[in-house]
């Protein structure tokens, strides 16, 4: 075991001897043999430890322990106690989760006080088996089933070319102390149900099983390098940044292969899920105007493009109108917008404050209807220049608290209609005009 730790550092070039490594110590057999190895090969490290306050005495008798193994190799012993429970709730989320954002937290403060150069954990080939079949499960695509990496950043993982069983059997033959946290034996949790039923149902089909998922992990890593570099490649054909907005070609997408892997790979960066990239590869043939909302972005199907943009803090304040769209309607507004041939008798005079009539071919969709800000200008209609909107307010004495109301609907950038009160010449009806693009305020 000595032997194959020691190789499995150097292979790895996982710290060299003029490095301060903390060891991630929680008490348990992974770790407590992990102190050991290091301490048998006359490496220097110093140990941290986490106490959640979760388990009441049982937790503070982990912290004892590992204080005490300190003191015996002589190394620095650091310890954080965190209330977990009120970070959690505090922070909308597991208890799982939030323990593990405190530690990670924690780790990186010590690392950014120049205590250590990396910090050291625990993790084995269950681990890796346990994480594959979890995303796996999940649908992550290839990016999930790559395993666990022996070196990522900041932290390393000595423990990677040994199992848990082999841990556990060089605990007792050496007579490392441990502690069992009975938490582990719950199967609430989904890592512990894998670990505690899963992967033991496996080895009675095949006794290596842990091994060879991890195996499978690491061959799985290198396809995936070849993977991205051809995926990036597909992607500079078809993805394309327009400012704010992330634009992904539909003609271009429909000539590629494997059209959902590819939406995948993009689609999942803006945080839209598996279920959610499949309807939108549904809707790629259907009618413009259909809108789809992650977490952090919204996506409008164009007639020849998906349009992502980020939400706004209040997503009311900004909307995309796609084509199709008849009806729009915020806190503050609603919409109705219909295009209809230009009949021989049409009146473009009988639009008002509440309705503007628009030359339908030269509005560029998708439209956004936002707030005004400083530095907005448009050409009014009937004028030749330019002008400030800021100025235009000014002119017809549109009061503060009015104005921070006022909205404006865009086109490709340029102003088209200050909402309610003027459109801009530049797509104002003429004898040309074939098609009318009409948007009355409801």
């Amino acid at each position: 075991m000595l032997t194959s730790f020691k190789r499995f550092v150097e292979k790895n070039n996982l710290f060299d001897t003029s490095q301060k490594i903390i060891l991630a110590v929680s008490g348990g057999v992974d770790s407590m043999v992990l102190a050991y190895l290091f301490h048998k090969a006359g490496f220097s490290f110093d140990m941290a430890h986490c106490n959640f306050s979760l388990r009441g005495k049982e937790a503070d008798m982990d912290e004892a322990l590992v204080r005490t193994t300190a003191e015996q190799y002589k190394v620095s012993f650091y310890c954080k106690k965190f209330n977990t429970k009120k970070f959690a709730k505090e922070n909308k989320m597991s208890i799982q989760m939030a323990a593990r954002e405190l530690r990670y937290n924690w780790f990186n403060e010590l690392h950014q006080n120049n205590l250590c150069d990396y910090i050291a954990l625990a993790h084995h080939q269950n681990d890796i088996a346990e994480t594959f079949l979890i995303n796996l499960m999940r649908g992550t695509g290839i990016s999930g089933l790559h395993g666990i990496r022996a070196k990522t950043s900041i932290f390393i993982r000595p423990l990677l070319f040994v199992d848990k069983k082999q841990i556990e059997a060089f605990a007792k033959i050496n007579g490392i102390a441990f502690r069992n946290d009975k938490s582990n034996a719950d199967d609430k949790y989904i890592r512990n149900k894998l670990r505690n039923k899963i992967i033991p149902l496996l080895e009675t089909i095949n006794p290596s099983a842990v091994s060879s998922l991890c195996d499978t992990a690491a061959h799985l890593s290198e396809v995936e390098r070849l993977y991205r570099h051809h995926i990036e490649k597909q992607k500079n054909k078809i993805l394309e940044k327009k400012g704010s907005l992330s634009v992904i070609n539909i003609n271009q997408l429909k000539k590629t292969e494997a059209q959902s892997t590819l939406l995948y790979e993009i689609l999942s960066q803006y945080t839209f899920n598996t279920s959610q990239i499949r309807d939108i590869l549904n809707a790629v043939d259907g009618i413009s105007g259909k809108v789809f909302y992650s977490p952090t972005h919204k996506l409008l199907k164009d007639r020849e493009a998906l349009i992502i943009e980020e939400l706004q803090q209040n997503e009311n304040d900004t909307l995309l109108i796609g084509e199709s769209n008849e009806y729009i309607k915020t806190d503050s507004i609603a919409l109705y917008i219909i295009n209809f041939i230009k009949p021989d008798n049409f009146n473009p005079f009988t639009a008002s404050d509440n309705t503007v009539f628009l030359d339908f071919n030269k509005v560029k969709f998708p439209l956004t209807l936002r707030k005004w800000e400083n530095g907005d200008y448009f050409i009014p209609l009937g004028m030749k220049k330019k002008k400030k909107i800021s100025d235009f307010l000014i002119d017809n004495k549109i009061n503060r608290f009015e104005k921070e109301n006022v909205k404006i609907l865009c086109a490709d950038e340029k102003v088209v209609w200050i909402v309610g009160m003027r459109a801009d010449e530049r797509y104002k009806i003429t004898p040309q005009t074939k098609r009318v693009l009409k948007i009355q305020i409801l």
